[in-house]
């Protein structure tokens, strides 16, 4: 899961575990954990068991094979960018938000506890603001532009820029798996965290 999932799913919890979540890749060992308040920490748990979850299941693993041949190890990475765009291009069916104004919603938040922020998140969030991000997950040329930035920060090693074909050709089929797979997603976070959660 990207960004926006990451974001839609910590949507009803303090700011803190929100921007716990948001930072949570690059938050790197047990002292730097340590250093944060519990409900920073709480976030980073739930984007932590997010990830975990999204790489053990098995339509995310249906999904990642048919990448591999062309993509190898960054087949997980692309498929966190197509689900960020399904639930973006469904956006109305999970909340009852439009989707910019959830969005610029987020940014604000973000930006009222930037004092949690290490410095590469805060670098990769002033990108996202600047162009949105958010909200152009919601259509194809966003997310094209979306994996040739990821493939420009591979040095093209990835191949990641070509990967809108895959996502075209096969939408139908991620898409039916995205609406099962968020499913049990909301109710593997619920299990996790009892009474947390909403």
């Amino acid at each position: 899961m990207n960004f926006l999932a990451h974001l839609y799913l910590s949507r009803d919890l303090s700011e803190e575990t929100i921007i716990g979540n948001f930072i949570a890749d690059s938050v790197k060992g047990r002292i730097a954990y340590n250093a944060y308040p519990a409900d920073v920490q709480l976030g980073i748990e739930i984007h932590r068991e997010i990830d975990q979850y999204s790489d053990s299941h098995p339509l995310f693993k249906v999904g990642t094979k048919r990448l591999h041949s062309a993509y190898g190890k960054y087949a997980s990475i692309i498929m966190d960018i197509y689900y960020d765009h399904i639930l973006a291009h469904n956006w109305e069916q999970y909340h009852q938000l439009p989707l910019q104004d959830f969005a610029s919603a987020q940014y604000a938040l973000i930006e009222r506890q930037d004092h949690h922020m290490p410095e590469f998140t805060r670098f990769w969030f002033g990108v996202m603001k600047n162009d949105n991000l958010l909200h152009a997950y919601a259509s194809e040329a966003g997310i094209e532009d979306v994996l040739k930035r990821m493939d420009r920060r591979t040095q093209l090693a990835s191949g990641m820029g070509k990967a809108i074909h895959e996502l075209r050709t096969y939408k139908a089929d991620y898409t039916a798996e995205f609406f099962l797979f968020f499913e049990d997603m909301q109710q593997n976070l619920k299990d996790k965290f009892p009474g947390i959660w909403l």
